[in-house]
C-alpha cells in the first residue's frame, strides 16, 4: 500500500474549499474596478469638454470673433472682442507713454563697492506713495559698512517700494545709480531725497538728479490731430477706447503724418474655428461615452463597463435636450449644426457662413451669456464634476467601498484556507502514519 503526501493533499483540498468563492469575489472586484476606471475616463472627457465650453464662455471670451486691422504696421496694434461694432476709424498717435528715469549725481569715481553713510534716511516717492529707507539697515552682513550695491538691493527688495527700480549702470568707465519708475505716465514721477546722513556728497547726489527720460502719458487722436477726439493714457494701452476695441501704441507719428486707418469687423475664419473646437470637443465626449456604454452585439463589439449606466444615460439625455433647445429664438439647426444618428454634431459650413454673415448678433446671443447655450451646458455639468461631492466622485467612492468589502472577504478566505489546510494536513498525516504501520505489519507476514 503506497503512502500519501499529506502536504500535497492538504493543499489541494483546502484550495478546493475556497476556490469558488475566490473566483466569484475576484470577478466582482474586477467588475467594480473596471467601472471605476471607466467612470474616471468619462469624467476626464467631461472635464475636457467643460473646459472647452468655459474657454468660449468666460469673461471676455465668445464663440464670435472679430478682428481689428490697421493700414500701417508699427504705429499701434488693436484687438476687438465679440462686442465690438464693425466700422472704420482714423487714429493718430501723438506720443507714446514713457517711464521716469533719473541718474543720481554721484562722484565720478563711484563703484558698486563705494561705501555710503549708515545713518540718516533715503526717501523715494511716486504718485503719492513713498518708501523711507533707514540707511542703518542697508548693512546686511553686519560689518558696519554699506555699499552702493547694498543700497540698490535694499531699494528693490523693500516691501514698501512704491514702484521704483534701482540699478547700477556702467558707461565710459563710470558707474551711475539709475532710478526708474516701473510704471509709465506723468503721474508716476520719481522723487528722491536723503537727509540726516552727515554726508554732503551723498545728500547732494539726490538734490538735482540728472533726468534720463521724462515721464509722459500716451496721447492719441480719434480722427485727425488737433481736430479729432483727444485721448490720454498713463500706459500705452487704451482699453475699450472704441466699444470692444483695445489699442496699444508703439510709436509716435510725426506732425503732418496722416492718421492710420483702423478697420473693425467680423473674423469669419476665427469664428468658424471656435465653432469647430466646440463640435470636436463634444464629439470626443460622445466617442468616450460610446466606448464605455456599448451593449455589445453581433458585430463583435464588447460590452462596455458602463453599459446601461443610469448616470451616463442622464448626462447624454440632458446634453441632447440642451443642444436641441431654443436660445434667443434660434436653434443649432438654424446655423447648420445638427446631431447625426450616432449622436455626434455635424456642421453645414455654407449654412453657418450665411448665419454668421446675416445674423451675427443673434448667433452671439445664442451661444454666450447667462442662460444661453454654453452657460446651460456648463450649469448642467456642475453637479457631476464637483471635486468632493460630485456624482462621479460619489459613484467611484461607492464602488471602491464595494472593493474594500470584497478585500475583507478575501482576507477571511485566506484564514479559512489556513484552517482547512491545517485540518487536512493533520488528517492525512495520521492516515499516512496508519498506512505506514500497516505496510510494516504486512511485511512481517511476507
Amino acid at each position: 500500500m503506497s503512502s500519501l503526501d499529506p502536504i500535497t493533499m492538504a493543499t489541494q483540498l483546502a484550495t478546493f474549499d475556497v476556490l469558488p468563492f475566490q473566483e466569484r469575489y475576484q470577478m466582482q472586484a474586477d467588475s467594480y474596478q473596471a467601472k471605476i476606471n471607466a467612470l474616471s475616463k468619462v469624467e476626464s472627457a467631461l472635464r475636457t469638454f467643460r473646459t472647452a465650453v468655459s474657454e468660449m464662455n468666460g469673461y471676455g471670451s465668445s464663440i464670435i470673433k472679430n478682428s481689428a486691422t490697421t493700414s500701417q504696421d508699427g504705429i499701434f496694434s488693436a484687438t476687438a472682442d465679440a462686442n465690438s461694432l464693425s466700422g472704420n476709424y482714423q487714429i493718430f498717435v501723438e506720443q507714446v507713454a514713457s517711464a521716469h528715469q533719473i541718474s543720481a549725481n554721484m562722484p565720478a569715481d563711484m563703484t558698486a563697492d563705494t561705501q555710503i553713510p549708515t545713518t540718516g534716511e533715503l526717501k523715494l516717492a511716486i504718485n503719492g506713495e513713498e518708501m523711507i529707507i533707514d540707511l542703518s539697515t542697508v548693512d546686511t552682513d553686519g560689518d558696519g559698512k554699506a555699499t552702493m550695491a547694498d543700497l540698490v538691493k535694499t531699494i528693490n527688495n523693500d516691501s514698501t517700494n512704491p514702484g521704483v527700480n534701482a540699478t547700477l549702470v556702467r558707461s565710459n568707465g563710470q558707474t551711475h545709480l539709475m532710478l526708474s519708475s516701473t510704471e509709465t505716465g506723468e503721474a508716476n514721477r520719481v522723487s528722491v531725497s536723503a537727509t540726516g546722513t552727515g554726508s554732503a556728497w551723498f545728500e547732494g547726489a539726490f538734490t538735482t538728479p540728472k533726468v534720463i527720460t521724462e515721464p509722459q502719458d500716451a496721447v492719441i487722436w480719434v480722427g485727425a490731430k488737433d481736430s479729432g477726439l483727444k485721448l490720454t493714457s498713463s500706459s500705452n494701452t487704451f482699453d475699450n477706447v472704441i466699444d470692444g476695441v483695445d489699442i496699444t501704441v508703439t510709436k509716435a507719428q510725426s506732425a503732418g503724418d496722416e492718421p492710420v486707418s483702423l478697420t473693425v469687423g467680423p473674423d469669419s475664419e476665427a469664428t468658424k474655428e471656435q465653432l469647430t473646437k466646440f463640435v470636436d470637443a463634444y464629439n470626443a465626449l460622445v466617442s468616450t461615452f460610446d466606448e464605455y456604454t456599448s451593449v455589445g452585439g453581433e458585430d463583435g463589439a464588447s460590452r462596455g463597463a458602463l453599459a446601461n449606466d443610469p448616470t451616463l444615460r442622464s448626462i447624454e439625455s440632458q446634453l441632447n435636450n440642451i443642444l436641441r433647445s431654443d436660445f434667443g429664438g434660434m436653434r443649432l439647426t438654424d446655423i447648420g449644426l445638427s446631431i447625426d444618428k450616432g449622436g455626434k454634431l455635424t456642421l453645414d459650413e455654407d449654412k453657418f457662413n450665411d448665419a454668421q454673415k446675416n445674423n451675427g448678433v443673434a448667433l452671439e446671443n445664442m451661444f454666450n451669456g447667462d442662460g444661453n447655450l454654453l452657460d446651460s451646458i456648463d450649469n448642467m455639468m456642475e453637479p457631476y464634476l464637483k471635486t468632493s461631492s460630485g456624482l462621479f466622485s460619489s459613484r467611484k467612492e461607492s464602488l471602491q467601498a464595494n472593493i474594500d468589502r470584497i478585500d475583507d472577504k478575501l482576507t477571511q478566505l485566506d484564514r479559512k484556507y489556513e484552517m482547512s489546510y491545517d485540518r487536512y494536513l493533520k488528517q492525512f498525516t495520521q492516515m499516512n502514519q496508519i498506512m505506514t504501520q500497516m505496510n510494516q505489519t504486512m511485511a512481517m507476514f511476507g
